[in-house]
């Protein structure tokens, strides 16, 4: 009787009830691109953790996305992450993202988040959408005291910028924040808006300058429907500039932050 008990119970409960395999769309859209997939990544261990396709552009020129879900040692802030690389038809890198993450369900409770890249001179937007229909109740009005960390580097002059934010408003329903690279040419931008359903978008922008002109080369970008998941987005993004050669720019909130008074 006991062991017919015990067996009833084995077969009632889930296999492999700690892994997940969830859909997603991604979008490649630009100038000359207008590209849709409908995907599903797994959590690692499982099957699709590995996704990788040629695509073109409007003339016909030749492209390459890759991705691989990974495991973090134990002594990283998140379990996994995302490595996101994209190439041109010659292998050369033209962007890529890691994206730390508590596992797939983690990506879904995020929603959308996204890579944009300088394509021959102009903003190609890949955009991975786990979820597009959240709601919240987030207002950049509330983030007055919220602090971010600004982490730049470029390697190949010895540069790094690192220092807390605290984004002002510039306008209603947006705080924005650009910082010069010292002498060199560049900038970068932390920009928070307001989008609907209740969401704050928020971008790190990293400009080429030319006097008063900036021009985007890269931004990563994510939804966030609360305080919470606001302080969950935490990435690297690599920009692969003609001058300054591999560009780091690195995202995380500051830790030990309170709930804003209401």
């Amino acid at each position: 009787m006991k062991n017919s008990y015990l067996l009833a119970l084995i077969m009632l409960m889930p296999f492999g009830a700690s892994a997940a395999t969830v859909p997603f769309d991604l979008t490649v859209t630009g100038e000359q691109f207008d590209i849709h997939k409908n995907l599903t990544l797994s959590d690692v261990g499982e099957d699709a953790t590995s996704i990788n396709f040629d695509f073109v552009d409007s003339d016909g020129k030749k492209f390459a996305f890759d991705l691989q879900y990974n495991a973090l040692p134990n002594n990283r802030s998140y379990p996994t992450n995302l490595d996101i690389t994209i190439k041109d038809g010659q292998g050369n890198k033209l962007g890529y993202l890691f994206w730390a993450n508590n596992g797939v369900k983690a990506l879904q409770n995020m929603g959308v988040f996204g890579l944009i890249v300088d394509v021959d001179g102009k903003p190609v937007d890949f955009k991975f959408s786990f979820d597009s229909s959240k709601k919240g109740t987030l207002r950049v009005a509330d983030l007055d005291e919220e602090r971010f960390v600004q982490d730049t580097l470029i390697s190949k002059f010895g540069f790094q910028m690192i220092r807390p934010v605290i984004v002002p408003i510039v306008a209603e329903g947006t705080r924005s924040q650009t910082y010069a690279l010292d002498d060199h040419p560049y900038a970068v931008n932390y920009t928070l808006q307001d989008i609907e359903n209740g969401q704050v978008e928020f971008q790190y922008n990293f400009y080429r300058t030319n006097g008063d002109i900036n021009h985007l080369l890269e931004r990563v970008y994510y939804h966030a429907d609360s305080l919470s998941s606001l302080r969950d987005g935490m990435f690297a993004g690599k920009f692969f500039d003609r001058d300054a050669g591999t560009v780091k720019l690195v995202y995380y909130p500051t830790l030990g932050q309170t709930q804003p008074p209401k």
